[in-house]
């Protein structure tokens, strides 16, 4: 019959198909495997001098990474803290290579969101410095910034004003974002390491939509590529 002729050709190709997946998985099993052969083979030939050579690199390492986050800590890095005024503010981007600073008004409440997420993050990425700064009375850093919306989160690297976050609108334009959201925003653009983050573009942009904000460009913030918002220095202040 008709339907039994269509039903061996269908298990025939099914058939096909997964022959064709489970060759495909063997080779990259016997890839893998060689991979892995070949660095067993590599730690076989090592010696004892070989393997107290990297016990040394690995120390060495460590200990540069230790002195590193003393050296942040003594610049105040590790905890989410108040600049007074425009001299404590030129100071501390100065000293640190990486600062988020916050401005902020009192009487905003999406600054105290901002605080929540930045108090979190200060505590986890050492290797950025996070302040904030009040901005009703700092006029002279406001205007130099061009701040006009609060919440206002400037982004500085190397002394100099690399990004600046304007309101909630990277965050998808809600006020829930998640403080992972917040970490992936500031990694975008430079100010926080890359591997301390995961990717979170694809749930702000789905958020941005549904939110109505649609011309967030989110495919261009990616990792290791930001554009400069000013060429503010503050190492000559």
């Amino acid at each position: 019959p008709l339907h039994t002729s269509i039903f061996k050709n269908m298990n025939a190709h099914q058939q096909q198909l997964l022959e064709s997946v489970g060759e495909g998985i063997l080779k990259v099993a016997e890839r893998e495997e060689k991979k892995l052969d070949q660095q067993l083979k590599q730690i076989e030939n090592l010696d004892e001098d070989d393997f107290e050579a990297l016990r040394q690199k690995r120390r060495l390492n460590l200990q540069k990474q230790v002195r590193q986050e003393q050296d942040w800590r003594q610049l105040g890095h590790g905890i989410y803290s108040e600049v007074a005024d425009t001299k404590d503010f030129f100071n501390a981007a100065k000293k640190s290579s990486r600062m988020v600073a916050h401005f902020y008004r009192s009487v905003t409440p999406r600054c105290e969101i901002v605080d929540a997420h930045l108090t979190k993050l200060a505590a986890t990425h050492i290797e950025t410095k996070f302040v904030k700064i009040d901005a009703e009375k700092n006029p002279f850093l406001v205007e130099r910034l061009g701040i006009i919306l609060m919440p206002t989160i400037i982004l500085i690297k190397d002394g100099k004003t690399e990004h600046s976050l304007r309101g909630f609108d990277e965050l998808g334009g809600v006020d829930d974002f998640t403080t992972a959201d917040m970490a992936y925003v500031l990694a975008s653009h430079g100010v926080l390491n890359h591997e301390k983050t995961e990717d979170r573009a694809e749930d702000i942009g789905q958020r941005a939509k549904r939110s109505g904000y649609n011309s967030i460009k989110l495919n261009t913030i990616q990792r290791g590529q930001y554009d400069n918002d000013s060429d503010d220095d503050f190492n000559d202040d």
